[in-house]
């Protein structure tokens, strides 16, 4: 027993990336199974939360390495419930309560960044809580509102990552990440190919799980290539310009071009015209003190690799009768008249009340889950929601234009940072690893023309990623 206690101490150690993969479909697996019996979730979710909490006050620093690793492993998803709250909201309740009693022990709270950027989010706190009061004030529901707070607050996860960064194990961490890169690829083709082969039939059992429990979306565009999107793919554009910046200084990384191509997949499936036009936009920024050449040449692979994978994936879901081109031009001509496609049509029956909304409180907002109200452009019925599909509209809208100011200004002192660690530290080294993570950083920017990317909880932990990177570069 003690031998094959051993050997699977040893596998753990050395094949991190594989136990990991085993993991995170796991999960999935169990989750869907229990999706109609919520009793053995709750028990499985119940057990782990307590052993998690044993965890947290005997060893922080795994505790830590745990949250991180679900954050990435179980992306937006609600694959684990315990008494109507997922999982991570009880490890970050927990998390939240040691560390405060780590620091009330110690009585010191040390914060290495620079004075800057302290002052800006002690400021965007004060906004982010003024902002709770107003949505609370003006009806708009405690629980939705704690919902929208919670994505704000997870910037507060810099004060134990700073603590944390230098005894986190570096390997573990990269194996997560491409764990979460390839996993994303699967999980986003084994749901792709169920539709395209019609082994499922939208709205059925699968979809219903997908969309309330894994919080994705599945969009039939016809000729058998269906919409895969998922929250968490909103990492995937800021890691491809990493690996673009990487792969600009040195074009035989194999492992690099790899995952690229991984993300890629991810990248087609995901479909969303405004991701493309980050990649796009975000790429540009590499340029700056690269060699042009091979930066050029490094986009061209890439724009074929993008196109080669999009007509292999429409040629054999449609049984090789359509190269998907048609799709291209339905989402071209929806840029220039986005009626034309359902999307688009219901973001421009949202700005009337959007532009109400923000007119009526233009300073400060209307506070967090602030609702928009549209006509249906298929039932012509009056549909509310609190996702605006326009992401600096409803940053005005709940945080008003002296808050969304604010919050932006905090971002943009971060990034003049990491700017300067990337480009001037040191002339005469490059890092093509921060030159990719400030080309994400803008893609994002972006993506938040239509996405909450720069408010959403992932939006929120790459700025947190980069507040841990600016300490390690600056003090370290």
């Amino acid at each position: 027993m003690q031998n094959l206690f051993n050997k699977l101490k040893l596998f753990f150690i050395q094949k991190p990336a594989i136990w990991l993969l085993g993991v995170y479909f796991l999960i999935r697996i169990f989750s869907l199974i229990t999706y109609h019996h919520p009793l053995p979730n709750q028990v499985v979710t119940c057990f782990l939360i307590i052993l998690f909490c044993f965890i947290a006050f005997k060893n922080f620093t795994q505790a830590w390495t745990i949250l991180i690793t679900e954050l990435l492993l179980n992306g937006a998803g609600h694959f684990l419930e315990f008494q109507g709250l997922i999982i991570r909201t009880w490890l970050l309740g927990i998390l939240a309560i040691t560390w405060l009693i780590q620091k009330i022990k110690k009585q010191k709270i040390e914060i290495k960044l620079p004075k800057p950027i302290l002052i800006g989010l002690s400021i965007s706190g004060i906004i982010i809580i003024l902002s709770i009061l107003l949505g609370i004030i003006h009806g708009h529901g405690l629980k939705l509102v704690l919902q929208d707070a919670i994505l704000y607050f997870f910037l507060l996860l810099f004060l134990p990552a700073l603590e944390q960064e230098d005894k986190i194990n570096k390997n573990f961490f990269i194996n997560l990440i491409k764990t979460f890169i390839i996993g994303t690829a699967i999980f986003s083709l084994i749901s792709f190919i169920i539709y395209s082969s019609h082994l499922g039939n939208l709205p059925d059992f699968y979809y219903h799980w997908f969309r309330n429990i894994a919080s994705g979306k599945i969009t039939d565009l016809g000729n058998n290539f269906f919409r895969i999107v998922l929250p968490e793919q909103l990492f995937i554009i800021p890691l491809i310009l990493i690996l673009t910046a990487q792969l600009i200084q040195n074009t035989k990384n194999k492992l690099a071009w790899s995952l690229l191509i991984t993300l890629l997949i991810i990248l087609n499936l995901n479909f969303s015209r405004i991701y493309f036009l980050a990649l796009a936009i975000g790429s540009l920024i590499l340029i700056y003190k690269n060699s042009f050449k091979s930066w050029i040449k490094t986009m061209f692979i890439i724009g074929i690799l993008t196109i080669t994978i999009f007509l292999s994936l429409n040629l054999i879901a449609s049984q090789f009768t359509s190269l998907g081109l048609e799709l291209w031009g339905i989402k071209i001509n929806a840029i220039k008249t986005p009626e034309a496609d359902l999307s688009g049509a219901i973001r421009m029956a949202m700005l009337p009340d959007i532009f109400n909304t923000i007119k009526t409180h233009p300073y400060f907002g209307s506070g967090l889950a602030t609702t928009v109200s549209y006509p249906d452009p298929l039932t012509h019925e009056t549909v509310s929601r609190t996702q605006f599909d326009w992401g600096y509209l409803e940053m005005i809208a709940e945080l008003g234009f002296i808050g969304t100011a604010i919050f932006i200004g905090t971002i943009g002192i971060i990034l003049y940072y990491l700017f300067k660690l990337a480009y001037f530290k040191n002339q005469s080294t490059k890092n093509p690893f921060l030159q990719g993570l400030l080309a994400g950083a803008i893609s994002l920017f972006i993506i938040n023309i239509t996405t909450p990317a720069l408010f959403q909880g992932f939006g929120i932990l790459y700025f947190v990623f980069i507040l841990v990177i600016i300490k390690k570069y600056k003090y370290n």
